[in-house]
């Protein structure tokens, strides 16, 4: 199961590097209510205005759930928790169950704790691995989302969230991606739902309820104090993934 965990969590990474970076590639025009947009026109806004909502996220705090499907798997996962977010590179998740566990992104490294086997595992990871947690405030340099993707918009109306399809164009991106899907809160415009679709089959979707938005969290949220009985295993990945 480690391994299964360990080649998950990596090609993840990898996807949501290359992915978020994209999404905040829109320069910010003059703002305008979306519905009064249609076809690239609307794209392009809502994602200036989603660019202009993260570059104000400070931090944030919300419930979440989670759902691995896998071909090494006889049935898809459901994990739930607590997700905690400071800028600009700081996230904790909180797995509650059904396995208790803790993943705590800070600076270069990734902590992953496994209390009931009193063991962890500490990644060295890249800057490309690192972006998805620091564009979460916008502060990620910026790249040109079309160059990568291509992207469709749907909007059914009502409270419903939209709806973003992205599909890589280049080989290297659709060698380990195949798709990935983003629900936009019509009210945050702040990404409430991803479901990444690796190139293999296996997709993980993340689900965030009752979002706070910008309050206070300690220094103390986003460190990880490891008992002297827990076995730490230190893993290099920075010059790549495996």
């Amino acid at each position: 199961m480690r391994s299964v965990r360990r080649r998950r969590i990596l090609p993840l990474l990898l996807s949501l590097g290359w992915l978020l970076p994209a999404l905040a590639a829109a320069p910010a025009p003059a703002e305008q209510p979306l519905e009064t947009l249609e076809g690239g026109a609307k794209l392009k806004a809502l994602i200036a205005q989603v660019v202009e909502s993260q570059r104000a996220l400070h931090s944030l705090r919300a419930e979440f759930v989670q759902v691995k499907r896998s071909t090494l798997l006889l049935e898809e996962v459901q994990s739930s928790g607590e997700f905690s977010y400071r800028a600009p590179d700081l996230v904790r998740w909180d797995y509650r169950g059904p396995d208790p566990m803790v993943i705590l992104f800070a600076e270069d490294t990734v902590t992953t704790f496994f209390p009931r086997q009193a063991r962890a595992e500490r990644l060295k990871i890249s800057k490309k691995q690192r972006r998805f947690v620091r564009v979460l405030s916008g502060t990620q340099p910026l790249n040109d989302l079309t160059r990568d993707f291509t992207v469709t918009l749907t909007d059914a109306g009502g409270e419903t969230p939209y709806e973003l399809v992205l599909r890589p164009m280049s080989t290297m991106l659709r060698k380990r991606l195949r798709m990935v899907e983003l629900e936009v809160d019509r009210r945050l415009l702040l990404p409430v739902a991803i479901e990444v679709h690796e190139a293999d089959g296996d997709s993980t979707r993340y689900e965030f309820n009752d979002l706070v938005v910008n309050p206070e969290i300690d220094d103390s949220r986003f460190r990880l104090e490891l008992g002297a009985d827990v076995r730490v295993e230190a893993i290099d990945v920075s010059a790549g993934v495996g």
